[in-house]
C-alpha cells in the first residue's frame, strides 16, 4: 500500500528510517550517515514532521508500513539451546 509519505522521502531519509527502525543508537547512526550529532537530530525532527509522528516507535511503524525493513533470517529464528545434564550443543531445528 502506497501512501503520501513514499513521494515525500529521499533516499537518504528512507536509510535513517531504516537505521533507526533496525534499533541502531544515534551514535550508530550518525557514523554510518557520515553526520555530525546536531545534524542527525535536525534530520530525525524533519523525518518526524514528514511521517506526522512523535516518537521512535511510531518512525519504526512507518518503516514496516512502507516496506523498508526486511523480515528475520527463518533459520536464525529457528535457533536455539538444547542444554543436557553436563552438557550445552547448539541444537538447529
Amino acid at each position: 500500500m502506497q501512501t503520501a509519505h513514499d513521494n515525500e522521502l529521499g533516499e537518504q531519509q528512507r536509510q535513517l528510517l531504516r537505521l533507526m527502525a533496525q534499533g541502531f543508537p544515534d551514535t550508530t547512526i550518525a557514523r554510518r550517515l557520515s553526520l555530525g550529532p546536531r545534524t542527525l537530530a535536525r534530520r530525525i525532527s524533519e523525518l518526524y514532521a514528514v511521517l506526522g509522528v512523535e516518537t521512535r516507535f511510531q518512525a519504526g511503524a512507518a518503516a514496516e508500513r512502507l516496506g523498508l525493513l526486511t523480515p528475520a533470517h527463518p533459520v536464525r529464528a529457528q535457533r536455539h539451546l538444547a542444554i543436557t545434564p553436563g552438557t550445552a550443543r547448539r541444537k538447529v531445528s
